[in-house]
């Protein structure tokens, strides 16, 4: 039995799950496509939306909406306008989140990709900042992060991770949302089709308009977080994420490697800004950041855990992605 068959026991219809219920089996789920089936340490706490980004002294909560960011990455042409970085993709500024998110869909089109052979692996590395507490807050010291490094072979049949510097291989298991490079390459590329397939995967976590919502909006993040896709199934969860009501574009934002980027947030759970980052010229993934919209306290089995207005929740920068020839090997 797989993890959406015992949510669906568990809460029969016709009633949906209660709030505080259904935020933990989310949090549960979202952390379980995270780790993918691979070999992670223990100690480390897997971030609710993605991963956690080092930002120093306060932190903004404030959603923007319908600013104005401006690409320069191109340079201008002769009559002074900003030239396109990307080829077939504008340049120039962009005014709310759906032109970033369409652009972001077109500039993955463009991009050359050569699909890996089953025997190869996926390489992802990512920095996250992390926490004195499971699932608490995250530390205000940027030193406080922890690099993953994890290889998932092309068919699916394994993992790979590093536990004390020593290559760990683990077998695989399915995943919600699918983590392995034959299902994502399977999923459907037009965007309604491919969000209609992620409010039907996340069973009973999808009770509520909300609760629909907040969790595709989250599926996605973790899709584009922790693999390589071919370009029309990249295009296509961007154009899915850009169909999910509520989803604003944010300006100023930096990632917790230095980079400058286009923050594309929702709110969550009515108390969590949760924000993709792309890179403002090339809308390529960067990372995810969350922060608390005011103080909140999540109630589960294992007890509650509290939070304070503008702490950060989560903090990712995704350093490194590619297509290697076995594990171990980095692009």
């Amino acid at each position: 039995m797989n993890d959406l068959d015992i949510l669906r026991d568990a809460w029969a219809e016709p009633e949906a799950p209660a709030d505080t219920s259904r935020a933990a089996a989310r949090t549960a789920l979202l952390e379980r496509a995270s780790g993918g089936g691979s070999v992670r340490k223990k100690a480390v706490r897997l971030p609710r939306f993605g991963v956690r980004l080092a930002v120093v002294g306060a932190l903004a909560a404030a959603v923007a909406v319908g600013v104005t960011v401006v690409q320069t990455g191109g340079g201008t042409d002769e009559h002074g306008r900003p030239r396109p970085v990307v080829p077939g993709v504008p340049a120039g500024p962009v005014a709310n989140a759906s032109q970033a998110l369409e652009r972001a869909a077109r500039a993955a089109e463009t991009r050359p990709f050569t699909p890996p052979r089953p025997d190869q692996w996926i390489y992802v590395e990512k920095r996250m900042r992390t926490g004195p507490h499971p699932n608490g807050s995250l530390s205000t010291d940027p030193r406080d992060t922890v690099v993953t490094r994890e290889w998932k072979r092309a068919d699916g049949t394994q993992v790979a991770g590093l536990e004390k510097g020593k290559l760990v291989f683990s077998g695989t298991m399915p995943t919600t949302p699918p983590s392995d490079y034959a299902s994502l390459a399977a999923l459907p590329t037009d965007p309604t089709a491919l969000l209609r397939r992620i409010y039907k995967d996340m069973g009973g976590l999808g009770g509520t308009a909300e609760g629909r919502y907040s969790t595709a909006y989250a599926m996605l993040g973790a899709i584009l977080r922790d693999n390589v896709l071919p370009p029309k199934t990249e295009a296509a969860v961007f154009r899915a994420i850009e169909q999910i009501p509520g989803v604003t574009l944010v300006k100023g934002r930096v990632d917790a490697a230095g980079r400058p980027a286009l923050g594309l947030g929702r709110v969550a759970e009515g108390w969590l800004h949760e924000e993709l980052l792309l890179d403002p010229a090339t809308y390529a993934y960067l990372g995810e950041r969350s922060v608390a919209l005011k103080d909140h306290t999540s109630r589960g089995l294992d007890g509650s855990v509290s939070v304070k207005k503008g702490e950060l929740q989560n903090l990712t920068v995704r350093l490194r992605a590619g297509i290697v020839d076995k594990a171990g090997q980095r692009p």
